[in-house]
């Protein structure tokens, strides 16, 4: 039975329901382009026209009470980009459930020019936000992963090759676990050792399919067996550690632990950004690769400059500029004074605003 809502709502019972899940309108227009520009009613402007829509200005939307019409948003490019994309690696997954092997040929030539195209785009949150719209976590995880990966290679310099064989390598690093029993894989409580068990072998999986596969490099096939192996030997599922782990499975390695934190799960909500941001850093200091870590972390903080963010000491600032050497600690302008985060122990970036 359907509960209903006692009308008319006052401003905090509204804003409470905006922010619910259960609100059908939540998530409708995350992902779409703005053709209008949005007016506070004070007359402010608070979201300009052709805006790509994350969840932050749909959730102020309904909080100042403003309907989109039909000609209002439209589907962007992105959009259009993130349907496409997944629309290719769900039928190449469907393709190994019925033969064992990668329909190769699919990827070179549909996914990863799409995935290009999606990562030559500045606005990266969002993307991961209407990704996070989409059902079926292992199909929107791989496009994130190969996206990001994409990303890590070039911001190492590394040649457009290597590059391509990269994205591809992260796209397909969770074929195994086509392998997987749905009831396992998408349970959304706490698995047991002996699912838990069964779930780790999706790397196995995955290298075992990929090598039986014509056109897909042995390198790619050990992406799939390495990319939850760790430099401290604390990953699986051999236990490998610092050089016994392939070069590529370090770069997806991070750009997996990193879609996954930000992603919603069957079991637990999206970290935040800069949370995130910050335990990959901690990372980088054992877990994962430190300068792979690290060039990750300074060019996804490089796409945040110009960002509004909240102190730990409640002032808001503006990112004017990320150090290589800190990139989470950058350099923020706050009434007009530049305060640099690693060097003022007192302060801390608490979230993007």
């Amino acid at each position: 039975m359907t509960a209903t809502l006692p009308l008319p709502l006052n401003s905090i019972e509204r804003r409470i329901w905006n922010m619910k899940d259960n609100n059908p309108n939540r998530h409708r227009h995350v992902g779409m382009k703005l053709n209008r520009n949005i007016y506070s009613p004070m007359g402010t402007l608070v979201i300009p026209a052709s805006t790509i829509l994350t969840q932050v200005e749909v959730d102020l939307l309904n909080e100042l009470n403003i309907e989109l019409g039909e000609g209002d948003v439209e589907e962007s490019s992105i959009h259009r980009l993130v349907h496409s994309s997944l629309r290719e690696i769900r039928d190449a997954f469907e393709h190994v459930r019925f033969s064992d092997l990668l329909p190769c040929d699919q990827a070179y030539a549909n996914i990863v020019p799409i995935i290009a195209h999606m990562s030559r785009f500045t606005g990266m949150r969002s993307v991961f936000a209407y990704l996070e719209r989409q059902d079926e976590y292992t199909y929107r995880h791989s496009i994130g992963v190969a996206l990001m990966a994409g990303i890590i290679g070039q911001a190492l310099g590394l040649s457009e090759r290597d590059q391509h064989e990269l994205t591809i390598a992260g796209l397909i690093h969770d074929v195994g676990k086509t392998m997987i029993p749905p009831e396992i894989l998408h349970k959304p409580g706490r698995l047991t050792p002996e699912e838990f068990e069964r779930v780790k072998y999706h790397t196995v999986h995955g290298y075992m399919i990929i090598s039986n596969t014509a056109g897909i490099s042995e390198r790619q096939a050990l992406v799939a067996l390495q990319h939850h192996e760790r430099e401290d030997g604390s990953g699986y599922p051999y236990g490998l550690k610092g050089d016994e782990i392939d070069f590529f499975s370090k770069v997806v390695a991070v750009a997996d632990v990193f879609h996954a934190m930000i992603s919603r799960r069957s079991y637990r909500d999206p970290i935040p950004f800069y949370q995130v941001f910050r335990e990959l850093y901690g990372h980088s200091f054992g877990k994962l690769e430190r300068s792979i870590t690290r060039t990750f972390l300074k060019r996804m903080m490089d796409l945040t400059l110009g960002s509004r963010v909240l102190l730990s000491d409640g002032r808001e600032g503006v990112i004017r500029m990320v150090k290589e050497t800190a990139p989470v600690d950058p350099i923020v302008e706050v009434d007009g004074k530049c305060i640099d985060l690693s060097v003022e122990s007192s302060i801390g970036l608490v979230r993007f605003l």
